[in-house]
């Protein structure tokens, strides 16, 4: 097995070169969704890494639209070709103006997208002599991943530590909510990063970083297959990843790299795992069960239950109303009506209804016709949290 990772500085190339790894992958920032650097510093670094022997990878990995394309194709000829041995793709017109228009070896990225075998080996023919290598999925388990290495005919790369990605979207969904001098946001030249969590469940800590190319979301922890590497040689793999870009240090290249030259049937994993930063998981590779997920990605604290159902508190004024958006069957009253409220952590609040008022403000006896209800204010109750009737007090 190949290992093979990224190099942001002069300094990675020697730690690269110095754990025996053969090849780099270098990528500015106006064709990377990832990289940091600006064209001069990409080239200065395809230099030294010519001068050190390393096989060269240009990673140009961004997903385009129509006008954008032509300017990305614009900005790769740029690039002195001598300094580059393969091209890394992931857009497919990306993909056709490489393998038309150049001369380049091609590695494929079919991590997204591309889970079947029927695609990848239609990717794998297109592409022909040209492949270098066909970059897969990490959602796809050990079974399926030593079943596709078996049957695609060409050599299969695969990520052991990084970053899992959940999210993208082209768009900038973090700046629009922003105003520039908020505490929890890393703002940078080129880039903002921040932690996210959910509104609706404990769930929090996802890395987010909004760049030129859009917003990501990445999970809470990194992958972490640096222990099955056994396993990996069994099915033979042929090039495992490791994408340390995030951490910007590549210190612990040389200990992984040792990883793949140990005698030992099981090399001992502990010692990089301490001196990783971040929380560790294997993901999909023993089994992917994302789908039992499902019915958890709504908070059940918040989900309508039975008949005597209400609505859901929408807005607050502090002592003065809760705003009900009525949706259930059963009504609001007046009269020897009390109430059952479910916050979204799950906390049950009772309260009496002293009061009513429409949306226009007018006193009301009942619910009943109203999609919107004030009610008297209760302390302790959140907007999202669910409204029921209850026996009278």
């Amino acid at each position: 097995m190949n290992l093979i990772t990224y190099a942001n500085s002069v300094h990675d190339l020697s730690l690269i070169k110095d754990s025996n790894c053969q090849e780099v992958i270098i990528g500015p920032k106006d064709l990377n969704r990832n990289s940091k650097l600006n064209l001069a510093d990409t080239t200065e670094l395809l230099v030294q890494a010519k001068k050190l022997g390393l096989r060269v990878t240009l990673e140009w990995d961004v997903l385009y639209t129509e006008n954008q394309i032509y300017q990305a194709i614009d900005i790769f000829k740029t690039i002195d070709d001598s300094l580059i041995d393969c091209v890394r793709v992931q857009d497919e017109g990306v993909l056709e103006f490489v393998l038309t228009e150049t001369n380049f070896q091609i590695q494929f990225i079919a991590e997204t997208g591309n889970h079947n075998l029927l695609g990848l080996n239609k990717w794998v023919s297109y592409i022909g002599n040209r492949l270098d290598r066909l970059v897969i999925s990490i959602e796809l388990s050990k079974i399926t991943l030593a079943e596709y290495i078996d049957k695609l005919d060409c050599d299969i790369e695969y990520l052991v530590l990084g970053k899992i990605l959940l999210f993208y979207s082209p768009r900038k969904l973090l700046s629009p909510l922003l105003d520039g001098e908020n505490e929890k946001v890393n703002y940078h030249a080129d880039r903002l990063e921040a932690i996210g969590e959910s509104e609706e469940s404990p769930h929090k800590g996802f890395p987010l970083v909004e760049n030129g190319h859009g917003t990501f979301m990445y999970h809470i922890k990194d992958l972490f297959l640096l222990d099955k590497l056994k396993e990996l040689k069994e099915l033979g793999l042929n090039y495992l990843r490791v994408d340390l870009r995030f951490e910007e240090d590549l210190s612990l290249l040389p200990k992984i790299a040792g990883l793949l030259s140990s005698t030992e049937v099981d090399p001992n994993t502990d010692s990089i795992k301490a001196d990783y930063k971040n929380d560790l998981i294997r993901g999909y590779y023993q089994i992917n069960k994302s789908d039992v997920l499902f019915k958890k990605l709504k908070n059940y604290r918040i989900q309508r239950k039975d008949s005597s159902y209400i609505g859901e508190v929408i807005e607050i004024l502090k002592g003065e109303y809760l705003a009900i958006n009525i949706k259930g069957q059963a009504s609001l009253m007046t009269k020897d009506c009390s109430l059952k409220f479910i916050t979204p952590e799950g906390k049950e609040l009772f309260c009496k209804v002293h009061k009513l008022q429409d949306a226009a403000l007018n006193d009301s006896e009942s619910s009943d016709g109203h999609e919107l209800m004030l009610m008297n204010y209760m302390s302790g109750v959140w907007p999202k949290s669910q409204v029921y009737l209850v026996n009278p007090l």
